[in-house]
């Protein structure tokens, strides 16, 4: 949706011939005024002037500003906006037990399901990835070593969501759960960023670090690092004890934990997920259409003002020249400062215009700001 372009009024008269048209109320009354003073000057001093002021002022006034309007999504949910992301991985726990079940459905199915939640509200310019860690080997003690070291990419980082959905298919429940070495992979694939929270990683499981690893130094270092990333994590049905010791993941990572214990209470948080990459879409799509309209205005502005004080140094410029070649020629014009006055009539008049065009666009920008702001308040 757009705001319509700014434009001027057009009208014309012989009188303003010198001045030329368009405008609105005050530049007309302005160019009025000049026109007459146009219109009193005589035959010879208007056809003399109008030598050097062949070009159609107009083409200072052409440009179109068609301002935004911010599309916003409709709520779902009940969770604060933050960052907008612009990249997020989800990590998903391959170890043996993810075949328990909960409810009625295995967490191994639940994790799939949760991870398309995470990503299908993301903006389609959001980079994803998935990878799964503890998916070789067995659950035994003799496949602990090949599942411990098994972090497995299954859908590069990419904005292909297809991708994503068929690597989610591949997905097994097998082995242990290295999830420090998943974090240290996944860091891997992130980018170096100055803004905390812009990158994202989902972990989910149902348990703890059963390789060894320190998963909460690594998501401490991913936080606090080059990174800058957050570090969620999503546990299904755990004990207290391993329950906080993942709850500390998250903390580390600066991201958030929760313990669902029911399908029900994944749907739930799945849902404020989803709210809450609407309202950061949401957020970042008001910014950008104010930016947009702010810096199209301003180049409109800067534009129409170059225009203007060219054409009009221009005409000066020429005219002054003649009239001086004339004098040294020991040919002066009678009616040269007569000429200088028409000339200057018409200049002011043109600046005059401007400047009422300019506000005009300036309104218009921060009419079409307020309908934005207006438009995301109501959205929530």
């Amino acid at each position: 949706m757009t705001v319509g372009p700014v434009r001027t009024l057009a009208a014309c008269s012989l009188a303003l011939a010198l001045i030329g048209c368009g405008g609105d109320r005050k530049a007309a009354a302005d160019g009025g005024q000049a026109g007459e003073r146009a219109a009193s000057g005589s035959a010879e001093a208007r056809a003399y002037v109008a030598r050097f002021t062949t070009k159609d002022p107009e083409t200072c006034f052409k440009t179109d500003v068609a301002l935004k309007q911010a599309e916003l999504k409709g709520p779902a949910g009940d969770i604060g906006p933050r960052v907008p992301p612009t990249r997020v991985i989800v990590m998903i726990d391959g170890s043996g037990s993810m075949a328990g079940r909960l409810g009625g459905r295995t967490k191994l199915e639940l994790a799939r399901e949760a991870a398309l939640g995470f990503v299908d509200g993301l903006p389609a310019s959001v980079q994803t990835s998935l990878l799964v860690f503890g998916q070789q080997g067995d659950n035994s003690q003799a496949g602990k070593a090949r599942s411990c070291s098994a972090i497995d990419v299954l859908a590069p980082m990419s904005a292909d969501r297809g991708r994503l959905r068929e690597g989610l298919g591949q997905v097994r429940a097998v082995g242990w759960t290295p999830l420090a070495a998943g974090l240290d992979r996944a860091e891997a694939l992130l980018a170096a960023s100055a803004t905390p929270g812009e990158q994202v990683i989902y972990v989910v499981s149902d348990g703890e670090e059963t390789c060894g690893g320190d998963p909460v130094a690594v998501a401490r270092r991913i936080n606090s690092g080059r990174t800058r990333a957050i570090v969620n994590v999503i546990g299904f049905n755990l004990p207290s004890g391993e329950a906080a010791r993942l709850g500390a993941v998250a903390r580390a990572g600066g991201g958030g934990f929760v313990n669902v214990s029911s399908e029900a209470e994944l749907e739930r948080f799945t849902a404020q997920v989803r709210e809450q990459i609407r309202r950061t879409d949401n957020a970042a799509a008001t910014s950008l259409a104010t930016t947009d309209n702010s810096v199209a205005t301003s180049i409109a502005v800067t534009d129409a003002s170059v225009c203007v004080s060219s054409l009009a140094t221009d005409e000066a410029v020429a005219m002054s020249n003649d009239l001086t070649d004339r004098a040294v020629a020991g040919r002066p014009l009678s009616f040269a400062e007569e000429a200088r006055t028409l000339l200057k009539a018409r200049h002011d008049a043109l600046r005059a215009r401007l400047e009422a065009w300019r506000a005009g666009l300036v309104g218009a920008e921060a009419a079409a700001k307020r309908s934005n702001d207006a438009a995301a308040d109501a959205a929530g």
